[in-house]
């Protein structure tokens, strides 16, 4: 049994971006494993691509054989059903998608070669529920006495929703459309974080990530955050209304530094005062976070910092990116009890094996300071870049952050970069805690350097002194390059960031990664381990 999730709601706008769906995309599992996750965007190049409905056939065609097949299709607040474009596929619940953890039986009628039915189960799954089994392909299982968690702009019927886990059964704890919204507001349609970074209400989806960049160049406040609570943060008003406002208060220069780090302490304590609520309530000592706001990696940190869980576990596809595998692996763990454990390397391309072959020569040419994209195997799921499709130098340079981020890359100043490197150093530059981290893996977490380490990573530390670093144990080349790089050179990690050019998807293939790469441009490209000099 081929088991397909799909996350592929129609947005009910017609206006230039995504605005109510994003990142739509197709999970494909087989017996509690994952054959393959398709990230719309990776295949038409369209950032946040919310056009599934015009691709699915394309897509179920290259990929779906002859064996059974059942669907299960995410909700959103704007609809439960998806419908291909051409109308040879339809998955309609037969009844309400309520939040629950108990999918919604569908009836699904497909033509897969537009004249001729086929027989498919179907089903349907909250979009909150979705959300935190997309944690299931890396966790494996749920530990008992979890607290599972989602939080995010808006699922289907929630901004937030907290669920238990005894070991056999998952609880519905609260979901809630006003507990935390307002501070996901902030870091995404915000007036606050529009007017500091310049943005307008078009680049919402880009906006979390440069707020919490921005932030850690300010200090927060706690008279500003009182000022700013008074006012409801000024969110719904008018940016004209707020400028005036802030000049009122503040005269012609207002302190966005300030402001926006305010921004990010009240999030930060309010995500976390509902999730410590939501463990007193339930005495869970385990924490599995995912949703759009678990990408906030200091909020991350802060929830692995406090003691208060024995272990904190957030998805490398926490965005919308990870609900078509979450749906996909929620029901193969219903079946099953477990899905196997995967990396985060699970959208197939056309790579071959990777090749330690030239491992000595591209350690060589990082550590003269070259610029490098990697693009081996098949492509990390999720947002972020863990090595399989990144652009990484050196990181003990300032000029080398420069060129990369803000010259090939044309990233804002204040946005941080971050350095891959392997548990022996994280060790040694962190402490144990960090290299056993279940955040680092994904580059979801921030931590500070001992003394001695801040020379060695000075084209990283962020503007707050904390990296947000990924450590990588388990993946050959990397581990290879790495070992390279720290014993016969004295480089302790990589700078590592996505290999995309500006307002682009990661790269997907190897022809993506050869055309980008020369676009940028960069000193080379390794393709499955394989050095192509420009």
């Amino acid at each position: 049994m081929l088991t397909i999730g799909l996350y592929g709601i129609k947005d009910t706008t017609h206006g230039r971006r995504p605005t109510h769906t994003h990142d739509h995309g197709v999970a494909f599992l087989r017996a509690g494993r994952v054959v393959d996750v398709v990230s719309l965007e990776r295949l038409t190049r369209v950032k946040h691509d919310n056009r599934l409905d015009a691709h699915i056939g394309s897509i179920l065609r290259d990929r779906v054989g002859d064996e059974p097949v059942r669907f299960v299709s995410v909700n959103s607040f704007v609809g439960d059903g998806f419908q291909s474009a051409d109308g040879t596929l339809r998955v309609e619940p037969e009844g309400r998608v309520e939040i629950s953890a108990a999918p919604t039986p569908a009836r699904v009628r497909w033509w897969p070669d537009g004249s001729r039915p086929r027989e498919a189960a179907g089903w349907a799954l909250c979009h909150e529920l979705a959300h935190v089994a997309s944690l299931l392909p890396f966790v494996g299982r749920f530990e008992p006495r979890s607290l599972l968690v989602h939080i995010d702009g808006g699922a289907s019927a929630s901004a937030c929703s907290a669920w238990s886990w005894d070991g056999q059964h998952v609880e519905l704890v609260e979901s809630s459309w006003d507990r935390l919204k307002e501070p996901v507001e902030n870091f995404n349609v915000g007036p606050i974080g529009r007017l500091a970074l310049g943005l307008s209400s078009d680049d919402h989806l880009a906006m979390p990530g440069q707020l919490m960049g921005y932030a850690g160049h300010g200090e927060p406040d706690r008279g500003l955050q009182a000022w700013l609570a008074e006012r409801h943060f000024f969110l719904g008003r008018p940016d004209d209304e707020v400028r005036a406002a802030l000049h009122a208060r503040f005269g012609a220069d207002p302190p966005y530094p300030a402001l926006v780090a305010t921004l990010q302490m009240d999030f930060e304590e309010r995500v976390s005062r509902a999730i410590a609520a939501w463990q007193a309530k339930t005495g869970a000592q385990h924490l599995y976070y995912a949703g759009g706001a678990a990408l906030n990696i200091p909020t991350n940190a802060a929830l692995e910092a406090s003691g208060r869980f024995r272990s904190v576990h957030v998805p490398p596809c926490t965005s919308d990116t990870g609900l078509a595998l979450g749906a996909a692996a929620w029901l193969e763990f219903l079946d099953r009890g477990a899905v196997e454990r995967h990396g985060p390397f699970l959208a197939q391309a056309d790579n071959g094996p990777t090749s330690l072959d030239a491992v000595d020569q591209i350690a060589s040419r990082l550590a003269a300071g070259e610029i490098l994209g990697l693009c081996n195997g098949p492509a990390e799921v999720g947002p972020r870049a863990l090595g399989h499709r990144s652009i990484v130098a050196r990181p003990d340079s300032v000029a080398l952050r420069r060129r990369v981020s803000e010259g090939l890359k044309r990233r804002e100043p204040y946005r941080p970069v971050a350095p891959v490197l392997l548990p022996e150093v994280a060790r040694e530059a962190f402490g144990p805690a960090v290299a056993e981290s279940h955040l680092a893996p994904f580059m979801l977490g921030a931590w500070a350097l001992r003394p001695g380490w801040a020379e060695r990573f000075a084209g990283v530390v962020h503007a707050d002194g904390t990296l947000r670093a990924q450590v990588v144990g388990d993946d050959p080349f990397l581990v290879a390059l790495l070992r390279r790089l720290w014993g016969r050179h004295g480089v302790a990690g990589l700078l590592n960031t996505s290999f995309n050019g500006p307002g682009e998807p990661l790269v997907h293939t190897r022809a993506d990664a050869i055309a980008c790469g020369r676009r940028l441009p960069l000193d080379g490209v390794v393709i499955d381990g394989s050095l192509h000099r420009r």
